[in-house]
């Protein structure tokens, strides 16, 4: 009967002590697993290009693999929505932009909204740089505009996606300037790139994670830098009001979890993220790729996000009374 009462104490205190904070860490442990960062892009462009070196950068932080997983289509839809409709459990993450975040959930009807996701971190942000295909028949912004204006829709430019960043750029541009220009849409900055690599297309906008090695070896023709100030790395670039058209426009990248997952997890998430950000080894491949740090933790993200959302708004309304 005394070990009957022993095993039985035994047993309610191992089961009070799981229960108890702190004493279920093994029970809550998180994350339990590799975690997945989905990329809502083709591989080329800016959002490949770092998923690659968040993941490898990511495991020390986390104690657990991060799997970069592409999920392209639909202009970024098809990543977003992937997410959106998945689980709560914190382990499936998205490497999000203004475009799926910001713009397009409010002027298009998506299977998501913006308020689907959390925001975990922002973690970089830069300006977008106007570049050239070498063969284009102009080699600076004032070049182009004169190009345009002499030629009207006959300028033709890689665009990523209906109201994507690249198709704003332009939008921007075309309404600073007064000119008629035409933009193809290929579905992700990686095949946009292509193309004006290709000389398929005239013109392009990217973001320098991903046109500024093709500018310094002469593939590309750098135009501007759409922000107020030159950017160290690309510091031979005029920003766009040097060069003829006072525009400012860039692109940020930034861990989105699924609305509804445990604020505990997001929590952790948040902490890792931070961590990541100040880790030697990351900070030397983004500066490799001349990529712009530009941390936000999660609150902060969030009221970022929603001064964005109502100026692009505004943009988009301003663009439909146009046309």
């Amino acid at each position: 009967m005394l070990r009957t009462s022993r095993l039985v104490v035994l047993a309610l205190a191992t089961t009070m002590a799981l229960a108890a904070p702190g004493g279920g860490a093994r029970a809550e442990e998180f994350p339990s697993q590799p975690l997945r960062l989905v990329i809502p892009y083709p591989p080329g462009g800016a959002l490949s290009v770092h998923g690659a070196i968040i993941s490898t950068s990511a495991e020390p932080h986390f104690q657990q693999p991060m799997i970069s997983l592409i999920r392209a289509g639909g202009g970024g839809v098809v990543g977003a929505t992937f997410v959106a409709q998945g689980g709560t459990d914190g382990h499936t993450l998205l490497l999000g932009e203004p475009t799926i975040n910001s713009l397009r959930p409010q002027v298009e009807n998506l299977p998501y909204k913006s308020d689907d996701f959390v925001p975990i971190a922002r973690l970089t942000a830069s300006p977008i740089v106007f570049v050239a295909a070498a063969n284009a028949p102009f080699n600076d912004l004032r070049g182009m505009i004169e190009y345009a204006k002499a030629n009207p829709g006959r300028l033709v430019y890689s665009s990523d996606n209906a109201n994507g960043w690249t198709y704003t750029a332009f939008e921007m541009l075309k309404r600073e300037t007064g000119t008629q220009m035409r933009g193809i849409e290929f579905g992700g900055g990686g095949p946009a790139l292509t193309n004006v690599l290709g000389g398929n297309t005239m013109a392009y906008a990217g973001d320098p994670s991903v046109v500024g090695d093709h500018v310094r070896q002469g593939r590309l023709k750098a135009l501007c830098v759409a922000s107020d100030a030159r950017l160290r790395a690309l510091d031979t670039i005029p920003t766009c009001k040097e060069a003829g058209a006072d525009i400012a426009w860039g692109l940020w990248l930034g861990i989105f979890v699924k609305q509804g997952t445990p604020q505990v997890r997001i929590d952790r998430l948040r902490t890792g993220f931070a961590a990541l950000v100040r880790d030697e080894g990351f900070l030397t491949l983004m500066g490799r790729i001349n990529s712009t740090l530009a941390y936000l933790d999660g609150p902060q993200f969030a009221e970022v996000l929603r001064a964005e959302q109502a100026s692009l708004q505004q943009l988009y309304q301003s663009q439909r009374s146009r046309n």
